[in-house]
């Protein structure tokens, strides 16, 4: 059940790795991005962000930088309203770079988030945000795809 300003969510399933996102392809590498974007949805639905870092390279600094973010906004009895997102395209051409990484691009949407206080007030409201572009560096071993790093591109607005 997603979180409302009266409570926050419950049951919300855990997302689970595609087929798909196993494969060392393009198509597996688009289906991983895609992927690494619903565990940070489930992340701020939840304030879970285990999926997520699963997957993330521990230096990764923005997946860190979620984690704490999330982690904080359902701590003490608070919770977060919204916060899935909406992936409208993911592209790569799966060129291997020289540290052994490989990018893919996406527009990536957030739903209007709001953090809510344990007495039900608003702490913090996001607003409603447009689309932005991505970038997801991904690296391939053999435990599968894992998020080096996920960044806006230069220009894409806040």
């Amino acid at each position: 059940m997603p979180a409302t300003a009266d409570a926050p969510a419950q049951n919300v399933p855990t997302p689970v790795l595609p087929e798909k996102a196993r494969e060392f392809s393009k198509e597996g590498l688009e289906a991983f991005a895609r992927h690494w974007y619903a565990t940070l949805g489930y992340a701020f639905e939840t304030g879970d962000p285990g999926p997520m870092t699963a997957i993330s390279n521990a230096d990764c600094k923005t997946c860190n930088a979620m984690k704490e973010g999330v982690t904080g906004g359902h701590a003490e009895g608070k919770w977060i309203v919204g916060g899935q997102m909406f992936v409208s395209s993911m592209d790569s051409s799966f060129k291997q770079m020289p540290d052994d990484t490989f990018q893919v691009v996406g527009m990536v949407r957030q739903q209007h988030v709001i953090y809510y206080n344990a007495d039900r007030s608003v702490s913090k409201d996001l607003g409603v945000k447009a689309a932005i572009g991505d970038i997801v560096i991904g690296k391939y071993s053999d435990e599968g795809w894992t998020a080096v790093t996920v960044e806006h591109l230069q220009g894409s607005k806040k």
